[in-house]
Formats: C-alpha cells, sequence, structure tokens
C-alpha cells in the first residue's frame, strides 16, 4: 500500500477553449444530459454512463467512466452554483468502482461572450490521494472533452 503522504498530491488545471457559439448554446450543451451524454467521453474507447442526473444547485450526477468494455471509475457531482448562461462550480468526487476514494475536485466552468461566440474556461482544483494519476487524467480528460464539445456544437446550430 502507498503511504498516504507521498501519495498525496494537489494542482490547479485552467483550460481554455473560444467557441463560435453563444455562452446559452454552450451552457446547454452542459445542462442537457442527453447531449452531455454525446460529448462527455475523451475518446471513442472510453464511456460515461450517468446513472442520475440533477442539475441544480444542490443536485447531484452520478455517473461511472472508464474503458468502454469495463468501466473502472465512479464519480459523483455536486453542483455548488449555477448561473444560468454565465457559470457553474461544483465538486466532484472521484472513486475506484469498488469505492476506493481516488480524487476530490472543485471545479468552475466560466463562459464569456466574446464576439459571436464564447470562451470557456474550466478551472479544476484536484486533490489526489492516490498521487499524480488522478490529476494526469483530470488534465486530459478536460482537454479531451473540451475538444469533443467543440465537435458535438460544430455539428449542431447555434
Amino acid at each position: 500500500m502507498t503511504d498516504a503522504t507521498t501519495a498525496l498530491a494537489h494542482d490547479t488545471i485552467r483550460l481554455e477553449r473560444d467557441l463560435p457559439h453563444s455562452p446559452a448554446r454552450v451552457f446547454a450543451a452542459y445542462a442537457d444530459i442527453d447531449e452531455r451524454v454525446a460529448w462527455s467521453a475523451p475518446t471513442d474507447d472510453e464511456i460515461v454512463i450517468f446513472e442520475s442526473h440533477d442539475f441544480r444547485v444542490g443536485g447531484t450526477d452520478r455517473f461511472i467512466c472508464g474503458p468502454r468494455e469495463a468501466p473502472t471509475f465512479a464519480g459523483t457531482t455536486r453542483y455548488e452554483h449555477i448561473e444560468q448562461n454565465r457559470h457553474l462550480v461544483f465538486t466532484e468526487r472521484l472513486v475506484t468502482t469498488d469505492e476506493v476514494l481516488l480524487a476530490i475536485s472543485l471545479a468552475t466552468w466560466q463562459l464569456d461572450a466574446v464576439g459571436d461566440g464564447c470562451r470557456l474556461t474550466i478551472i479544476d482544483q484536484v486533490t489526489s490521494v492516490a498521487g499524480d494519476g488522478p490529476i494526469e487524467g483530470s488534465r486530459h480528460g478536460y482537454g479531451a472533452i473540451l475538444d469533443q464539445l467543440a465537435r458535438r456544437l460544430g455539428s449542431s446550430s447555434s
């Protein structure tokens, strides 16, 4: 077993994307669970399955994720603050499917109008109790889902 003092790690991840869609359209792509399912998996080899969805302040989403054939992670998202079309703040708890804690995050999605489009800024403050792996997973995962979101929105109307 890893010594907890060597396994503890934390970082702040900041990613931005300029999207040619209004903040309202980008917000809707997150708020609508059917849309979110379409872009939430970082790659075609991975899957995110939402077991429950309650997008409101105090509400929670529960999901499993990981390799498409055998998801190995489970998570709970709790919405702490939502301002429609502007930003959302949530905490997220990531565990293995047998409930071993991996990481806890405080995430902010900020939507700013830029010209006819939107700048989406994601800030994820991650504390991992399992070393750097969950942090790098968050960094890679958020980058990939931003790309997926951009592709998904690119195939729909503003």
